[in-house]
């Protein structure tokens, strides 16, 4: 009986494993037990990086606005200082001839010599013309100048031109031989002094056609825009001399148009004022009788008011005396005037604003001595 109960016993046993065996097999099985964060060591975390911003828009970039306007070229002052700017021109074409030029720094009034040279294949002579706009020494209406050039052969050929006003030019070099040139350039103001420029008069001739004087009564006290009354001599069309002068004060008159210099007296009185007036020159003013001239006067404190009105109604002009190796001399304007500007010689008196202007004052020549 008990073998039958073991054997009982065993049978079960091997068939609860061979069931539980198949239970197994048959099911999923069940998932690992979470592991409890504390479990793991703490790390601390990293500060958090910028946001990188992103690319913009075509649309967002700023855009560059196109100019239209020349780059400045150098500011006019009273020297010359402004270097010739080529403007723009035709196209050159392969192979023709090209028109090249040397321009100085060009001073009001005073001829210079312009270079001008083909390069390239060309047939000689070459004619052409220099062509510009300018006033003329009264600073009335704008006059077109053409100045005829003929190039005879290769190399470098120069040419003579006189600006009579100052500041900014544009000039044309045309010839059929090669394309046209622009140039823009600035013409600097000859300076009016106080005293007369040291230059050699010997050779100067006493044709009074030679000659001629521009008096400006204008005058400005204007920071921005100064102008002093001058006295210009120019001789051949060329500037010899620009004086500061003193024209008739508020309420007096010095008058205005086209006259001529007549007689002059060393060392006459004012028939008015019983005063000494230096080397005189008549102007001679229709229905005023040797009333009007230009002349210095006895003594230095005028001296300092020259370029603005303050006479009672002629032209002051410097007078001086130096001594120079042991001699003294007289380096006033109106010495030089009385010398060299000859009798019958036309004067022409106005009233311009002009800019630039350059001028040297008697006080400004203390200081430079």
């Amino acid at each position: 009986m008990i073998r039958h109960l073991l054997l009982a016993l065993w049978l079960s046993g091997v068939m609860g494993g061979t069931a539980l065996a198949q239970s197994t097999s048959s099911e999923p099985t069940p998932p690992p037990m979470p592991i409890e964060p504390e479990s793991f060591p703490t790390v601390t975390p990293m500060p958090a990086k910028p946001p990188v911003p992103a690319s913009p828009e075509p649309s967002e970039l700023p855009s560059v606005q196109p100019t239209t306007s020349p780059a400045p070229t150098a500011t006019p002052t009273s020297g010359p200082t402004a270097v010739p700017t080529a403007l723009p021109t035709a196209t050159p074409i392969p192979g023709k001839a090209e028109l090249s030029f040397d321009f100085p720094k060009p001073t009001e009034g005073r001829r210079f010599m312009l270079k001008l040279q083909l390069k390239g294949t060309v047939s000689y002579p070459v004619k052409g013309m220099i062509r510009f706009e300018e006033q003329g020494y009264d600073h009335g209406k704008l006059l077109k100048e053409a100045v005829p050039f003929e190039l005879k052969g290769p190399g470098q050929h120069e040419f003579s031109l006189v600006f009579r006003t100052p500041g900014r030019k544009v000039v044309r070099i045309e010839s059929a031989a090669a394309p046209t040139r622009n140039v823009a350039l600035e013409v600097a103001p000859f300076v009016a002094s106080i005293f007369p420029q040291s230059i050699d008069a010997s050779g100067f001739e006493r044709d009074p056609d030679l000659w001629k004087v521009w008096v400006n009564l204008q005058h400005s006290l204007s920071s921005s825009a100064p102008q002093r009354q001058y006295y210009l001599v120019t001789y051949r069309g060329e500037i010899v001399q620009k004086l500061l002068t003193s024209s008739a004060a508020p309420g007096k008159l010095t008058p205005q148009g086209v006259f001529k210099l007549g007689p002059k007296i060393a060392s006459p009185k004012s028939t008015l004022y019983d005063s000494v007036m230096p080397f005189w020159t008549t102007i001679l003013v229709p229905g005023h009788s040797f009333e009007y001239g230009n002349h210095g006067l006895i003594g230095e404190a005028y001296l300092y008011s020259l370029g603005v009105p303050a006479s009672h109604g002629c032209l002051r002009l410097s007078n001086k005396w130096v001594q120079r190796d042991g001699d003294w001399v007289n380096i006033g304007g109106a010495k030089w005037v009385y010398t060299h500007v000859p009798v019958g010689t036309k004067i022409q008196i106005f009233k311009q604003a002009v800019q630039p202007f350059a001028y040297e004052n008697y006080t400004m020549w203390l200081a430079r001595r």
